[in-house]
């Protein structure tokens, strides 16, 4: 059923209510670039294999939202496809600065997430020039996922056990920021309970 609904929706180029850039001007893109990983940005914006509405939203002809739409291309940070996965984090990062509410719930699986499976990706978002004003928030979206497991800190010290092995095999010299990451997400957990 919800493949009719977002096939109709392609088909006849309708943005929902909940994803109006008009109704919603706080929740548009308003980060652009002249190119990501030394690639044009048309070369993303005409890509075939990046979905229709990522590319809108950073038009400005889509707002984010608590939605479905807006879920599938924010899932997409986790892509393996090296031709467009710079394309999508540089999309998720833009939300990532403007998200407000339910949205900022569904935020955090994907940071962490990020963070373990891309460790090293991570860890360089600190020293780009993109990401770099934006990396706290990665890391404290991160932790309140972490925070919300039934008990928290055995979970982050299982999780930066298998993290500190990939960093140490793929980015040893990211290791100290590795255990600040850590260090902030079990302060952040023992803040918060």
């Amino acid at each position: 059923m919800l493949f009719l609904i977002l096939n109709s929706l392609i088909g006849s180029s309708q943005i929902p209510e909940a994803n109006n850039p008009e109704k919603h001007p706080y929740q548009i893109n308003k980060w652009f670039v002249d190119s990501l990983d030394n690639k044009p940005i048309s070369f993303y914006l005409n890509h075939p294999n990046i979905d229709k509405y990522s590319k809108l939203f950073y038009e400005g002809k889509f707002a984010a939202s608590d939605d479905d739409l807006t879920f599938a291309f924010l899932d997409s940070v986790l892509t393996k496809n090296t031709e467009t996965k710079s394309f999508y984090l540089f999309i998720y990062n833009s939300v990532l600065r403007i998200t407000d509410g339910a949205l900022s719930e569904y935020m955090g699986y994907n940071c962490r997430k990020y963070l373990e499976k891309y460790p090293c990706s991570f860890i360089n978002l600190k020293n780009n020039k993109l990401y770099a004003n934006n990396y706290q928030s990665w890391i404290d979206f991160s932790a309140y996922e972490y925070y919300n497991e039934e008990y928290p800190i055995e979970i982050v010290k299982e999780e930066f056990e298998l993290i500190r092995i990939a960093v140490n095999d793929r980015c040893e010299d990211n290791s100290t920021e590795l255990e600040y990451i850590l260090l902030r997400i079990v302060e952040f957990v023992n803040e918060n309970k």
